[in-house]
């Protein structure tokens, strides 16, 4: 029998016991096999998921090549654990991670700040509209300054705040995190923005950005942001999750808004000494609140920082009674993943199951760089696990390396083209 003669439930079964890579590999045996493979998901293949991190490199943005550390593999030598996509040319020079999700890394320029869907594995593009079409409001003004010598620099006016920044700048201070739906065959994108934390949409195809959902003031001294949005397949709706914890809920246009859990009244904060990240996921039907603490002192004498994660709290809402009508949702701490494990960071939060990733760690939070500010100075390969039950750190990079660009990011690689 020849090998495009292998029946499909035979390669289908095969296809399950193979990690992404091989079933790429699987793919040029031969054409049939080939085109069967294309489209793997439609036709009922399945590979265990694997887990990767993008790994920083020593020139930076100046590179046409990713490479990613796979979780799964446990070697000592750190050669087999890596997987390595050259020759990518303009789908990846020049530009950062600021997102992913079911196999696309999202990706941003500094000049145009257009966002692109980019498959490594297949090297499929989708296009965004520029962020620079999200619509002027009195929160948000971005207008070019051009100065004599040719330069750029951007004026950004956010209701009472006024600051410059070159284009250098622009991306990683006023850009925080962008995330895709992903059973929406429409594949709607939230991106964070601005010193407010704002939510803008689009979808590919379209020509701008709109508005998202908008919040008032916590207080009349400080106003409430968001932190993280996370897709729900099931009901396809967005979630977001606020700096005071306040979750809301709205539809792939950015409307019919639900809060879901009410602000907290006694939230943390954030100073010159540490930072606060957010995250929020659906797992098994139950809304969690993860929170990360981040420690950010002073290497040296030139005053970068450098920055570590030293703490992480779980939190699940339930709804909890008061009087005889009503219950107001609270959030109580969880102390078990009952076998999960969660990834955050700039993707898009997801959970998985030792038993379905093998070479994973249960009941762990693996972590990548995140932090308000995602500067080259600040970053400094700040990723790792913590695992729940012992509250104890393992991490995954060298600090001290002089290599710490592009930030790492969690990615689950796939082989889809649209």
């Amino acid at each position: 029998m020849a090998w495009n003669d292998l029946p499909m439930d035979l390669l289908r079964c095969i296809s399950s016991q193979l990690s992404i890579v091989d079933l790429a590999r699987l793919s040029i045996v031969c054409t049939s096999w080939n085109l069967t493979l294309a489209n793997y998901a439609l036709l009922g293949f399945q590979c265990y998921p694997s887990p990767w991190l993008l790994l920083p490199n020593d020139v930076g943005e100046a590179s046409d090549t990713l490479t990613f550390y796979d979780v799964t593999i446990e070697e000592e030598a750190d050669i087999g654990c890596q997987r390595r996509f050259s020759s990518l040319g303009s789908l990846i020079y020049g530009r950062r991670c600021f997102g992913s999700s079911d196999g696309w890394l999202v990706t941003l320029d500094k000049i145009d700040l257009q966002p692109h869907l980019f498959n490594p594995l297949t090297k499929a593009k989708i296009l965004l509209p520029s962020l620079f079409t999200i619509p002027k409001d009195q929160g948000h003004i971005i207008e070019p300054e051009y100065a004599s010598d040719g330069s750029i620099r951007f004026f950004c006016n956010e209701i009472s705040s006024y600051f410059t920044v070159d284009e250098e700048g622009l991306r990683d201070i006023y850009f925080h995190k962008i995330i895709v739906s992903s059973n929406d065959s429409f594949r709607t994108t939230v991106v964070i923005y601005g010193f407010t934390k704002a939510l803008a949409l689009t979808r590919p195809g379209d020509q701008a950005w709109v508005l998202g959902p908008q919040l008032p003031p916590y207080t009349l001294k400080h106003d409430e942001q968001f932190e993280d949005v996370y897709y729900h397949d099931e009901d396809q709706r967005f979630y977001a999750i606020t700096h005071f914890s306040m979750v809301l809920s709205f539809d792939l246009n950015g409307q019919n808004v639900e809060i879901i859990c009410p602000a907290m009244q006694d939230p943390c904060w954030r100073n010159r000494h540490s930072d606060y990240m957010y995250y929020i996921a659906f797992m098994s039907g139950t809304l969690l609140k993860i929170e990360r603490v981040i420690k950010i002192y002073k290497a040296d004498i030139n005053q970068t920082n450098n920055v570590k994660t030293i703490g992480f709290f779980v939190s699940k809402s339930e709804p909890v009674a008061i009087g005889s009508s009503y219950s107001c949702p609270q959030w109580v701490p969880v102390k078990d993943l009952c076998g999960y494990s969660l990834f955050v960071g700039c993707n898009q939060t997801f959970y998985l199951h030792h038993m379905v990733a093998p070479g994973i760690r249960p009941n762990c939070i693996y972590f990548a760089d995140h932090l308000s500010d995602m500067l080259p100075e600040n970053v400094n390969q700040d990723a790792g696990l913590f695992e729940l039950h012992s509250r104890q750190f393992q991490y995954f990079l060298d600090s001290d390396s002089q290599s710490n660009w592009p930030p790492s990011i969690w990615f689950t690689p796939s082989l889809s083209i649209s």
